[in-house]
């Protein structure tokens, strides 16, 4: 009888002092200093001054970094899916293989910004701008972006598969072979852009503007280009709409 009484009570307070020890470990995780590697899961880091912090592989996840300076921070592989990056300042910061998916970003900066192979699934983006960042090989899967920069940006090999881009500025990327099949790109604009191999099989292209860029060996078969301009546009080798490969030395209009 005594044993049956006495384990419940040795698990209840184990599960007491367990719980006590866990919460105070969680409290602490956010005290922690920046350092590579931190736990910030679930912190509040607003208004924080982290410019130059070294957070390589730090787990960041659903924290709150509003009105934070992370310019030139190192964040490389660091994880910062579904987090909080309102009026964030990420300039020049090293961002290579860094995971963003399901994040909210508003009003924030990414200029001159190191983010090759990093990972934007189903992100928010909003008012952001990525001007001069490199972005090569980054994945943009379902991505949605409002009002946002991305001009002199290098997107080589960067996937925007199934994107919403509607109005975006891609004014003079470097994004050879992207992909943006099946994307949303309503009056976005390419001017001058590279966009040499790159893919925009069953894409959205109306009002898009692709003035002065480089589609040589490009596709664009079975998009909607109503309304799109191509005027002066480099199409040599492009595969165009109805899967007609345009001759070599075409320009602004597919021969």
């Amino acid at each position: 009888m005594t044993r049956h009484v006495s384990l419940p009570l040795c698990l209840m307070l184990f599960i007491g002092l367990f719980t006590g020890l866990f919460t105070d470990l969680v409290q602490a995780k956010c005290e922690d200093a920046a350092r590579a590697g931190v736990n910030w899961t679930g912190c509040d880091k607003s208004g924080q001054n982290l410019s130059g912090a070294d957070l390589k592989g730090a787990v960041l996840r659903r924290v709150n970094f509003t009105h934070s300076n992370l310019s030139g921070a190192r964040l490389q592989g660091a994880d910062l899916n579904f987090s909080q990056l309102e009026n964030t300042d990420f300039s020049d910061a090293r961002l290579e293989r860094a995971r963003f998916n399901n994040a909210k970003i508003m009003n924030s900066n990414f200029s001159a910004a190191f983010m090759d192979e990093a990972r934007f699934s189903r992100t928010e983006i909003q008012q952001s701008v990525f001007t001069s960042a490199r972005i090569n090989k980054a994945y943009f899967y379902e991505v949605k972006i409002r009002q946002s920069h991305f001009d002199k940006a290098q997107l080589n090999k960067a996937d925007f598969s199934r994107a919403n881009l509607v109005g975006t500025n891609f004014q003079k990327v470097v994004a050879e072979s992207a992909v943006f099949n099946n994307a949303d790109l309503e009056g976005a604009d390419f001017s001058e852009a590279n966009l040499k191999a790159a893919k925009f099989e069953e894409a959205n292209l109306i009002k898009a503007r692709f003035n002065q860029a480089d589609l040589s060996e490009a596709t664009i078969r079975d998009a909607i280009i109503d309304g799109a301009s191509f005027d002066k546009a480099k199409l040599s080798s492009t595969i165009w709409v109805k899967y007609q490969r345009c001759r070599n030395g075409s320009v602004s209009i597919c021969e």
